[in-house]
């Protein structure tokens, strides 16, 4: 089977720093043309700074992959998808697309503001080389999708971001185009609507197209990509399964030691967290822990007012982004959590053993000083890995999953 997106030394560079004159008469325009050349005489050639967003960058993609595309901010994720959705040139190397792209790169990329919901997606449609009836065959699916029934035939510069990413991402699925981009444009719609889009997304993908998406969120990634592509400084870090490549992208940003300790002292909020420690049998931090055993995680903090309410928790997430659990200081709903004043303070909770899979799992810490409104957070800030135990010869002792339990059982024989 011949892949379907074909990248090959791949490079965009942009010119930063440049002086542009204002705008001015063509009187002005014409004088400033007849004067340059004696000006780069007398200066030479004008020195700009460029940067190169992408560098040799190859991969390729097989018809029905559902691929990832992750990296840091300023990595060149969108640089990329714009080359692929031939928004942008690129400065050298080549792209061989088999198939029609669709795009949904940002809230309002390819909508005409002044048109109205329906001709934009009839507009939409043209543009991708669909003729009137197959897009009047799509038409109602798309405003039952975007649930903008009442609004179809208001121009969308009326519409609200959610109203235009619901009918945006709507098209973008619906037109059948052979390769579908998303960037992370779903960060703006609400939970719900994620979670349709996701499975829209792995429909389409099911019907054999192509998916690539930018997104942040890898647990969002992890229910629908199998591959990624990992975007580092412009280059392509690895590619491979989603598993792999995101294990290696997130420990790259936290050493896993099971410690970790706040670099600068934050000036301008009531508490931070400023250390914390994976504990097991000793006081010493530990980068493993065995899955027969319990262990404790240790968080310190800093109070430099007084707070009548003070929440510190943490969520634990496994190597391809998964919440599997949060959990926060006194996580009893029968109590409240209680006020500080200032000074330190150290907390610790306990996780049983035979609860989490041998994996390798990622701590965000935080500080809440009223009910869901966050004060301090360190994401993804140290990392441990649950290892099997050291018995052997146990039956059934591998256990898949994201957390492994032992749970009882009962039987009894029928007669």
């Amino acid at each position: 089977m011949l892949p379907i997106i074909k990248v090959e030394n791949l490079s965009k560079q942009y010119r930063i720093g440049e002086h542009r004159e204002p705008y001015g008469s063509l009187r002005e325009s014409l004088a400033r043309a007849a004067k340059a050349p004696f000006k780069r005489l007398r200066n030479g050639q004008p020195k700009h700074n460029t940067i190169w967003a992408l560098k040799d960058v190859s991969f390729e993609v097989m018809p029905g992959e559902v691929v990832g595309i992750i990296g840091r901010n300023g990595a060149g994720k969108s640089t990329l998808l714009k080359i692929l959705s031939r928004i942008t040139e690129p400065t050298s190397g080549a792209i061989d697309l088999y198939g029609r792209v669709g795009s949904l790169l940002e809230v309002g990329t390819g909508f005409h503001a002044e048109l109205t919901g329906r001709e934009n997606i009839c507009l939409s449609g043209a543009i991708l080389g669909m003729k009137k009836a197959e897009i009047d065959r799509k038409f109602d699916e798309i405003i039952s999708f975007a649930e903008v029934e009442d609004f179809i035939d208001t121009p969308v510069k009326h519409y609200s971001s959610g109203m235009y990413l619901r009918l945006a991402f709507a098209v973008a699925a619906h037109l059948e185009p052979e390769i579908l981009v998303i960037d992370e444009v779903l960060a703006v719609g609400d939970y719900a609507f994620q979670q349709k889009c996701i499975k829209k997304a792995g429909q389409v993908a099911g019907e054999g197209r192509t998916v690539l998406i930018v997104s942040h969120n890898l647990a969002i990634l992890g229910d629908i990509a199998k591959s990624a592509v990992w975007i580092d400084k412009g280059r392509v870090r690895e590619t491979g399964s989603l598993h792999s490549v995101v294990q290696s992208y997130v420990a790259s940003g936290c050493a896993n030691t099971g410690k970790w300790e706040l670099e600068s002292t934050p000036t301008d909020i009531a508490a931070f967290v400023h250390g914390a420690r994976v504990l097991q049998g000793k006081d010493q931090s530990t980068g493993e822990v065995r899955i027969d055993q319990p262990f404790e995680i240790e968080l310190t903090y800093s109070i430099r007012r007084g707070m009548s309410f003070c929440r510190v928790g943490v969520l634990l997430s496994n190597s391809v982004g998964t919440i599997i659990l949060s959990t926060a200081e006194p996580d009893d709903p029968s109590i409240s959590p209680v006020g500080r004043q200032p000074g330190e303070y150290a907390t610790h909770v306990k996780i049983p053993e035979w609860l989490l899979a041998p994996d390798t799992y990622f701590l965000t810490l935080h500080i809440d000083d009223a009910p869901l409104h966050r004060l301090f957070t360190a994401e993804q800030s140290c990392s441990f890995t649950v290892i099997e135990s050291a018995q052997r010869g146990v039956a059934h002792h591998y256990r898949p999953g994201v957390i492994a339990p032992k749970l009882p059982w009962t039987y009894r024989e029928l007669n």
